[in-house]
């Protein structure tokens, strides 16, 4: 027997259950729904979705549908594609183009090292800066004037001034709108 693994239900799924507990109390569904997800219909068009598992009805003029809406349509091609771009990549077998670094870098090493000078020296002064005291000092200035991070401290601080002002500016704005 095969498991069926359910998902979010799909729009299809949904107004099928809605259709099978229409009238019945909150109980009485509670009870229905458990059983319509285990239970298949004699009718041929009741059918289960490909995707999310769950029970529907196929309204298509010749029941060939396989899913219950279009969310769960694009969710089996998405799940389609996947798989082939999977099968694709196991068959050429795309390998990764040697660089320089690969080629001179040791990294496997339990003290990795270089075997190139010149590469090195290519690479280190990316990551390696040094700065001046005149920079440190500045930076340093600018932290203690600003606090750590790059935002600058409000240079006014919001109180009964605002509220005047939002107060004016309302108080204008109504006149010209009447006058």
């Amino acid at each position: 027997m095969q498991t069926t693994v359910y998902g979010w239900p799909g729009e299809g799924a949904i107004e099928y259950a809605r259709k099978q507990i229409v009238g019945l109390t909150r109980e009485q569904a509670a009870t229905r729904i458990p059983q319509l997800m285990k239970e298949i219909s004699d009718d041929k068009r009741v059918k289960r979705c490909d995707y999310c598992g769950y029970l529907w009805r196929d309204d298509s003029r010749r029941n060939t549908k396989r899913t219950c809406s279009d969310e769960c349509k694009t969710g089996i091609k998405t799940l389609q594609k996947k798989k082939q771009r999977a099968d694709k990549a196991l068959l050429e077998g795309k390998t990764k183009k040697r660089t320089r670094l690969d080629d001179y870098y040791l990294w496997w090493l339990e003290y990795p090292c270089w075997t190139n000078e010149y590469e090195m020296l290519k690479r280190s002064w990316k990551y390696e800066k040094p700065m001046d005291d005149e920079k440190l000092d500045y930076i340093r200035g600018n932290q203690q004037r600003y606090g750590n991070g790059n935002r600058k401290k409000k240079a006014h601080k919001p109180g009964e001034q605002d509220e005047k002002a939002a107060r004016n500016f309302n108080q204008s704005t109504i006149r010209k709108l009447r006058g």
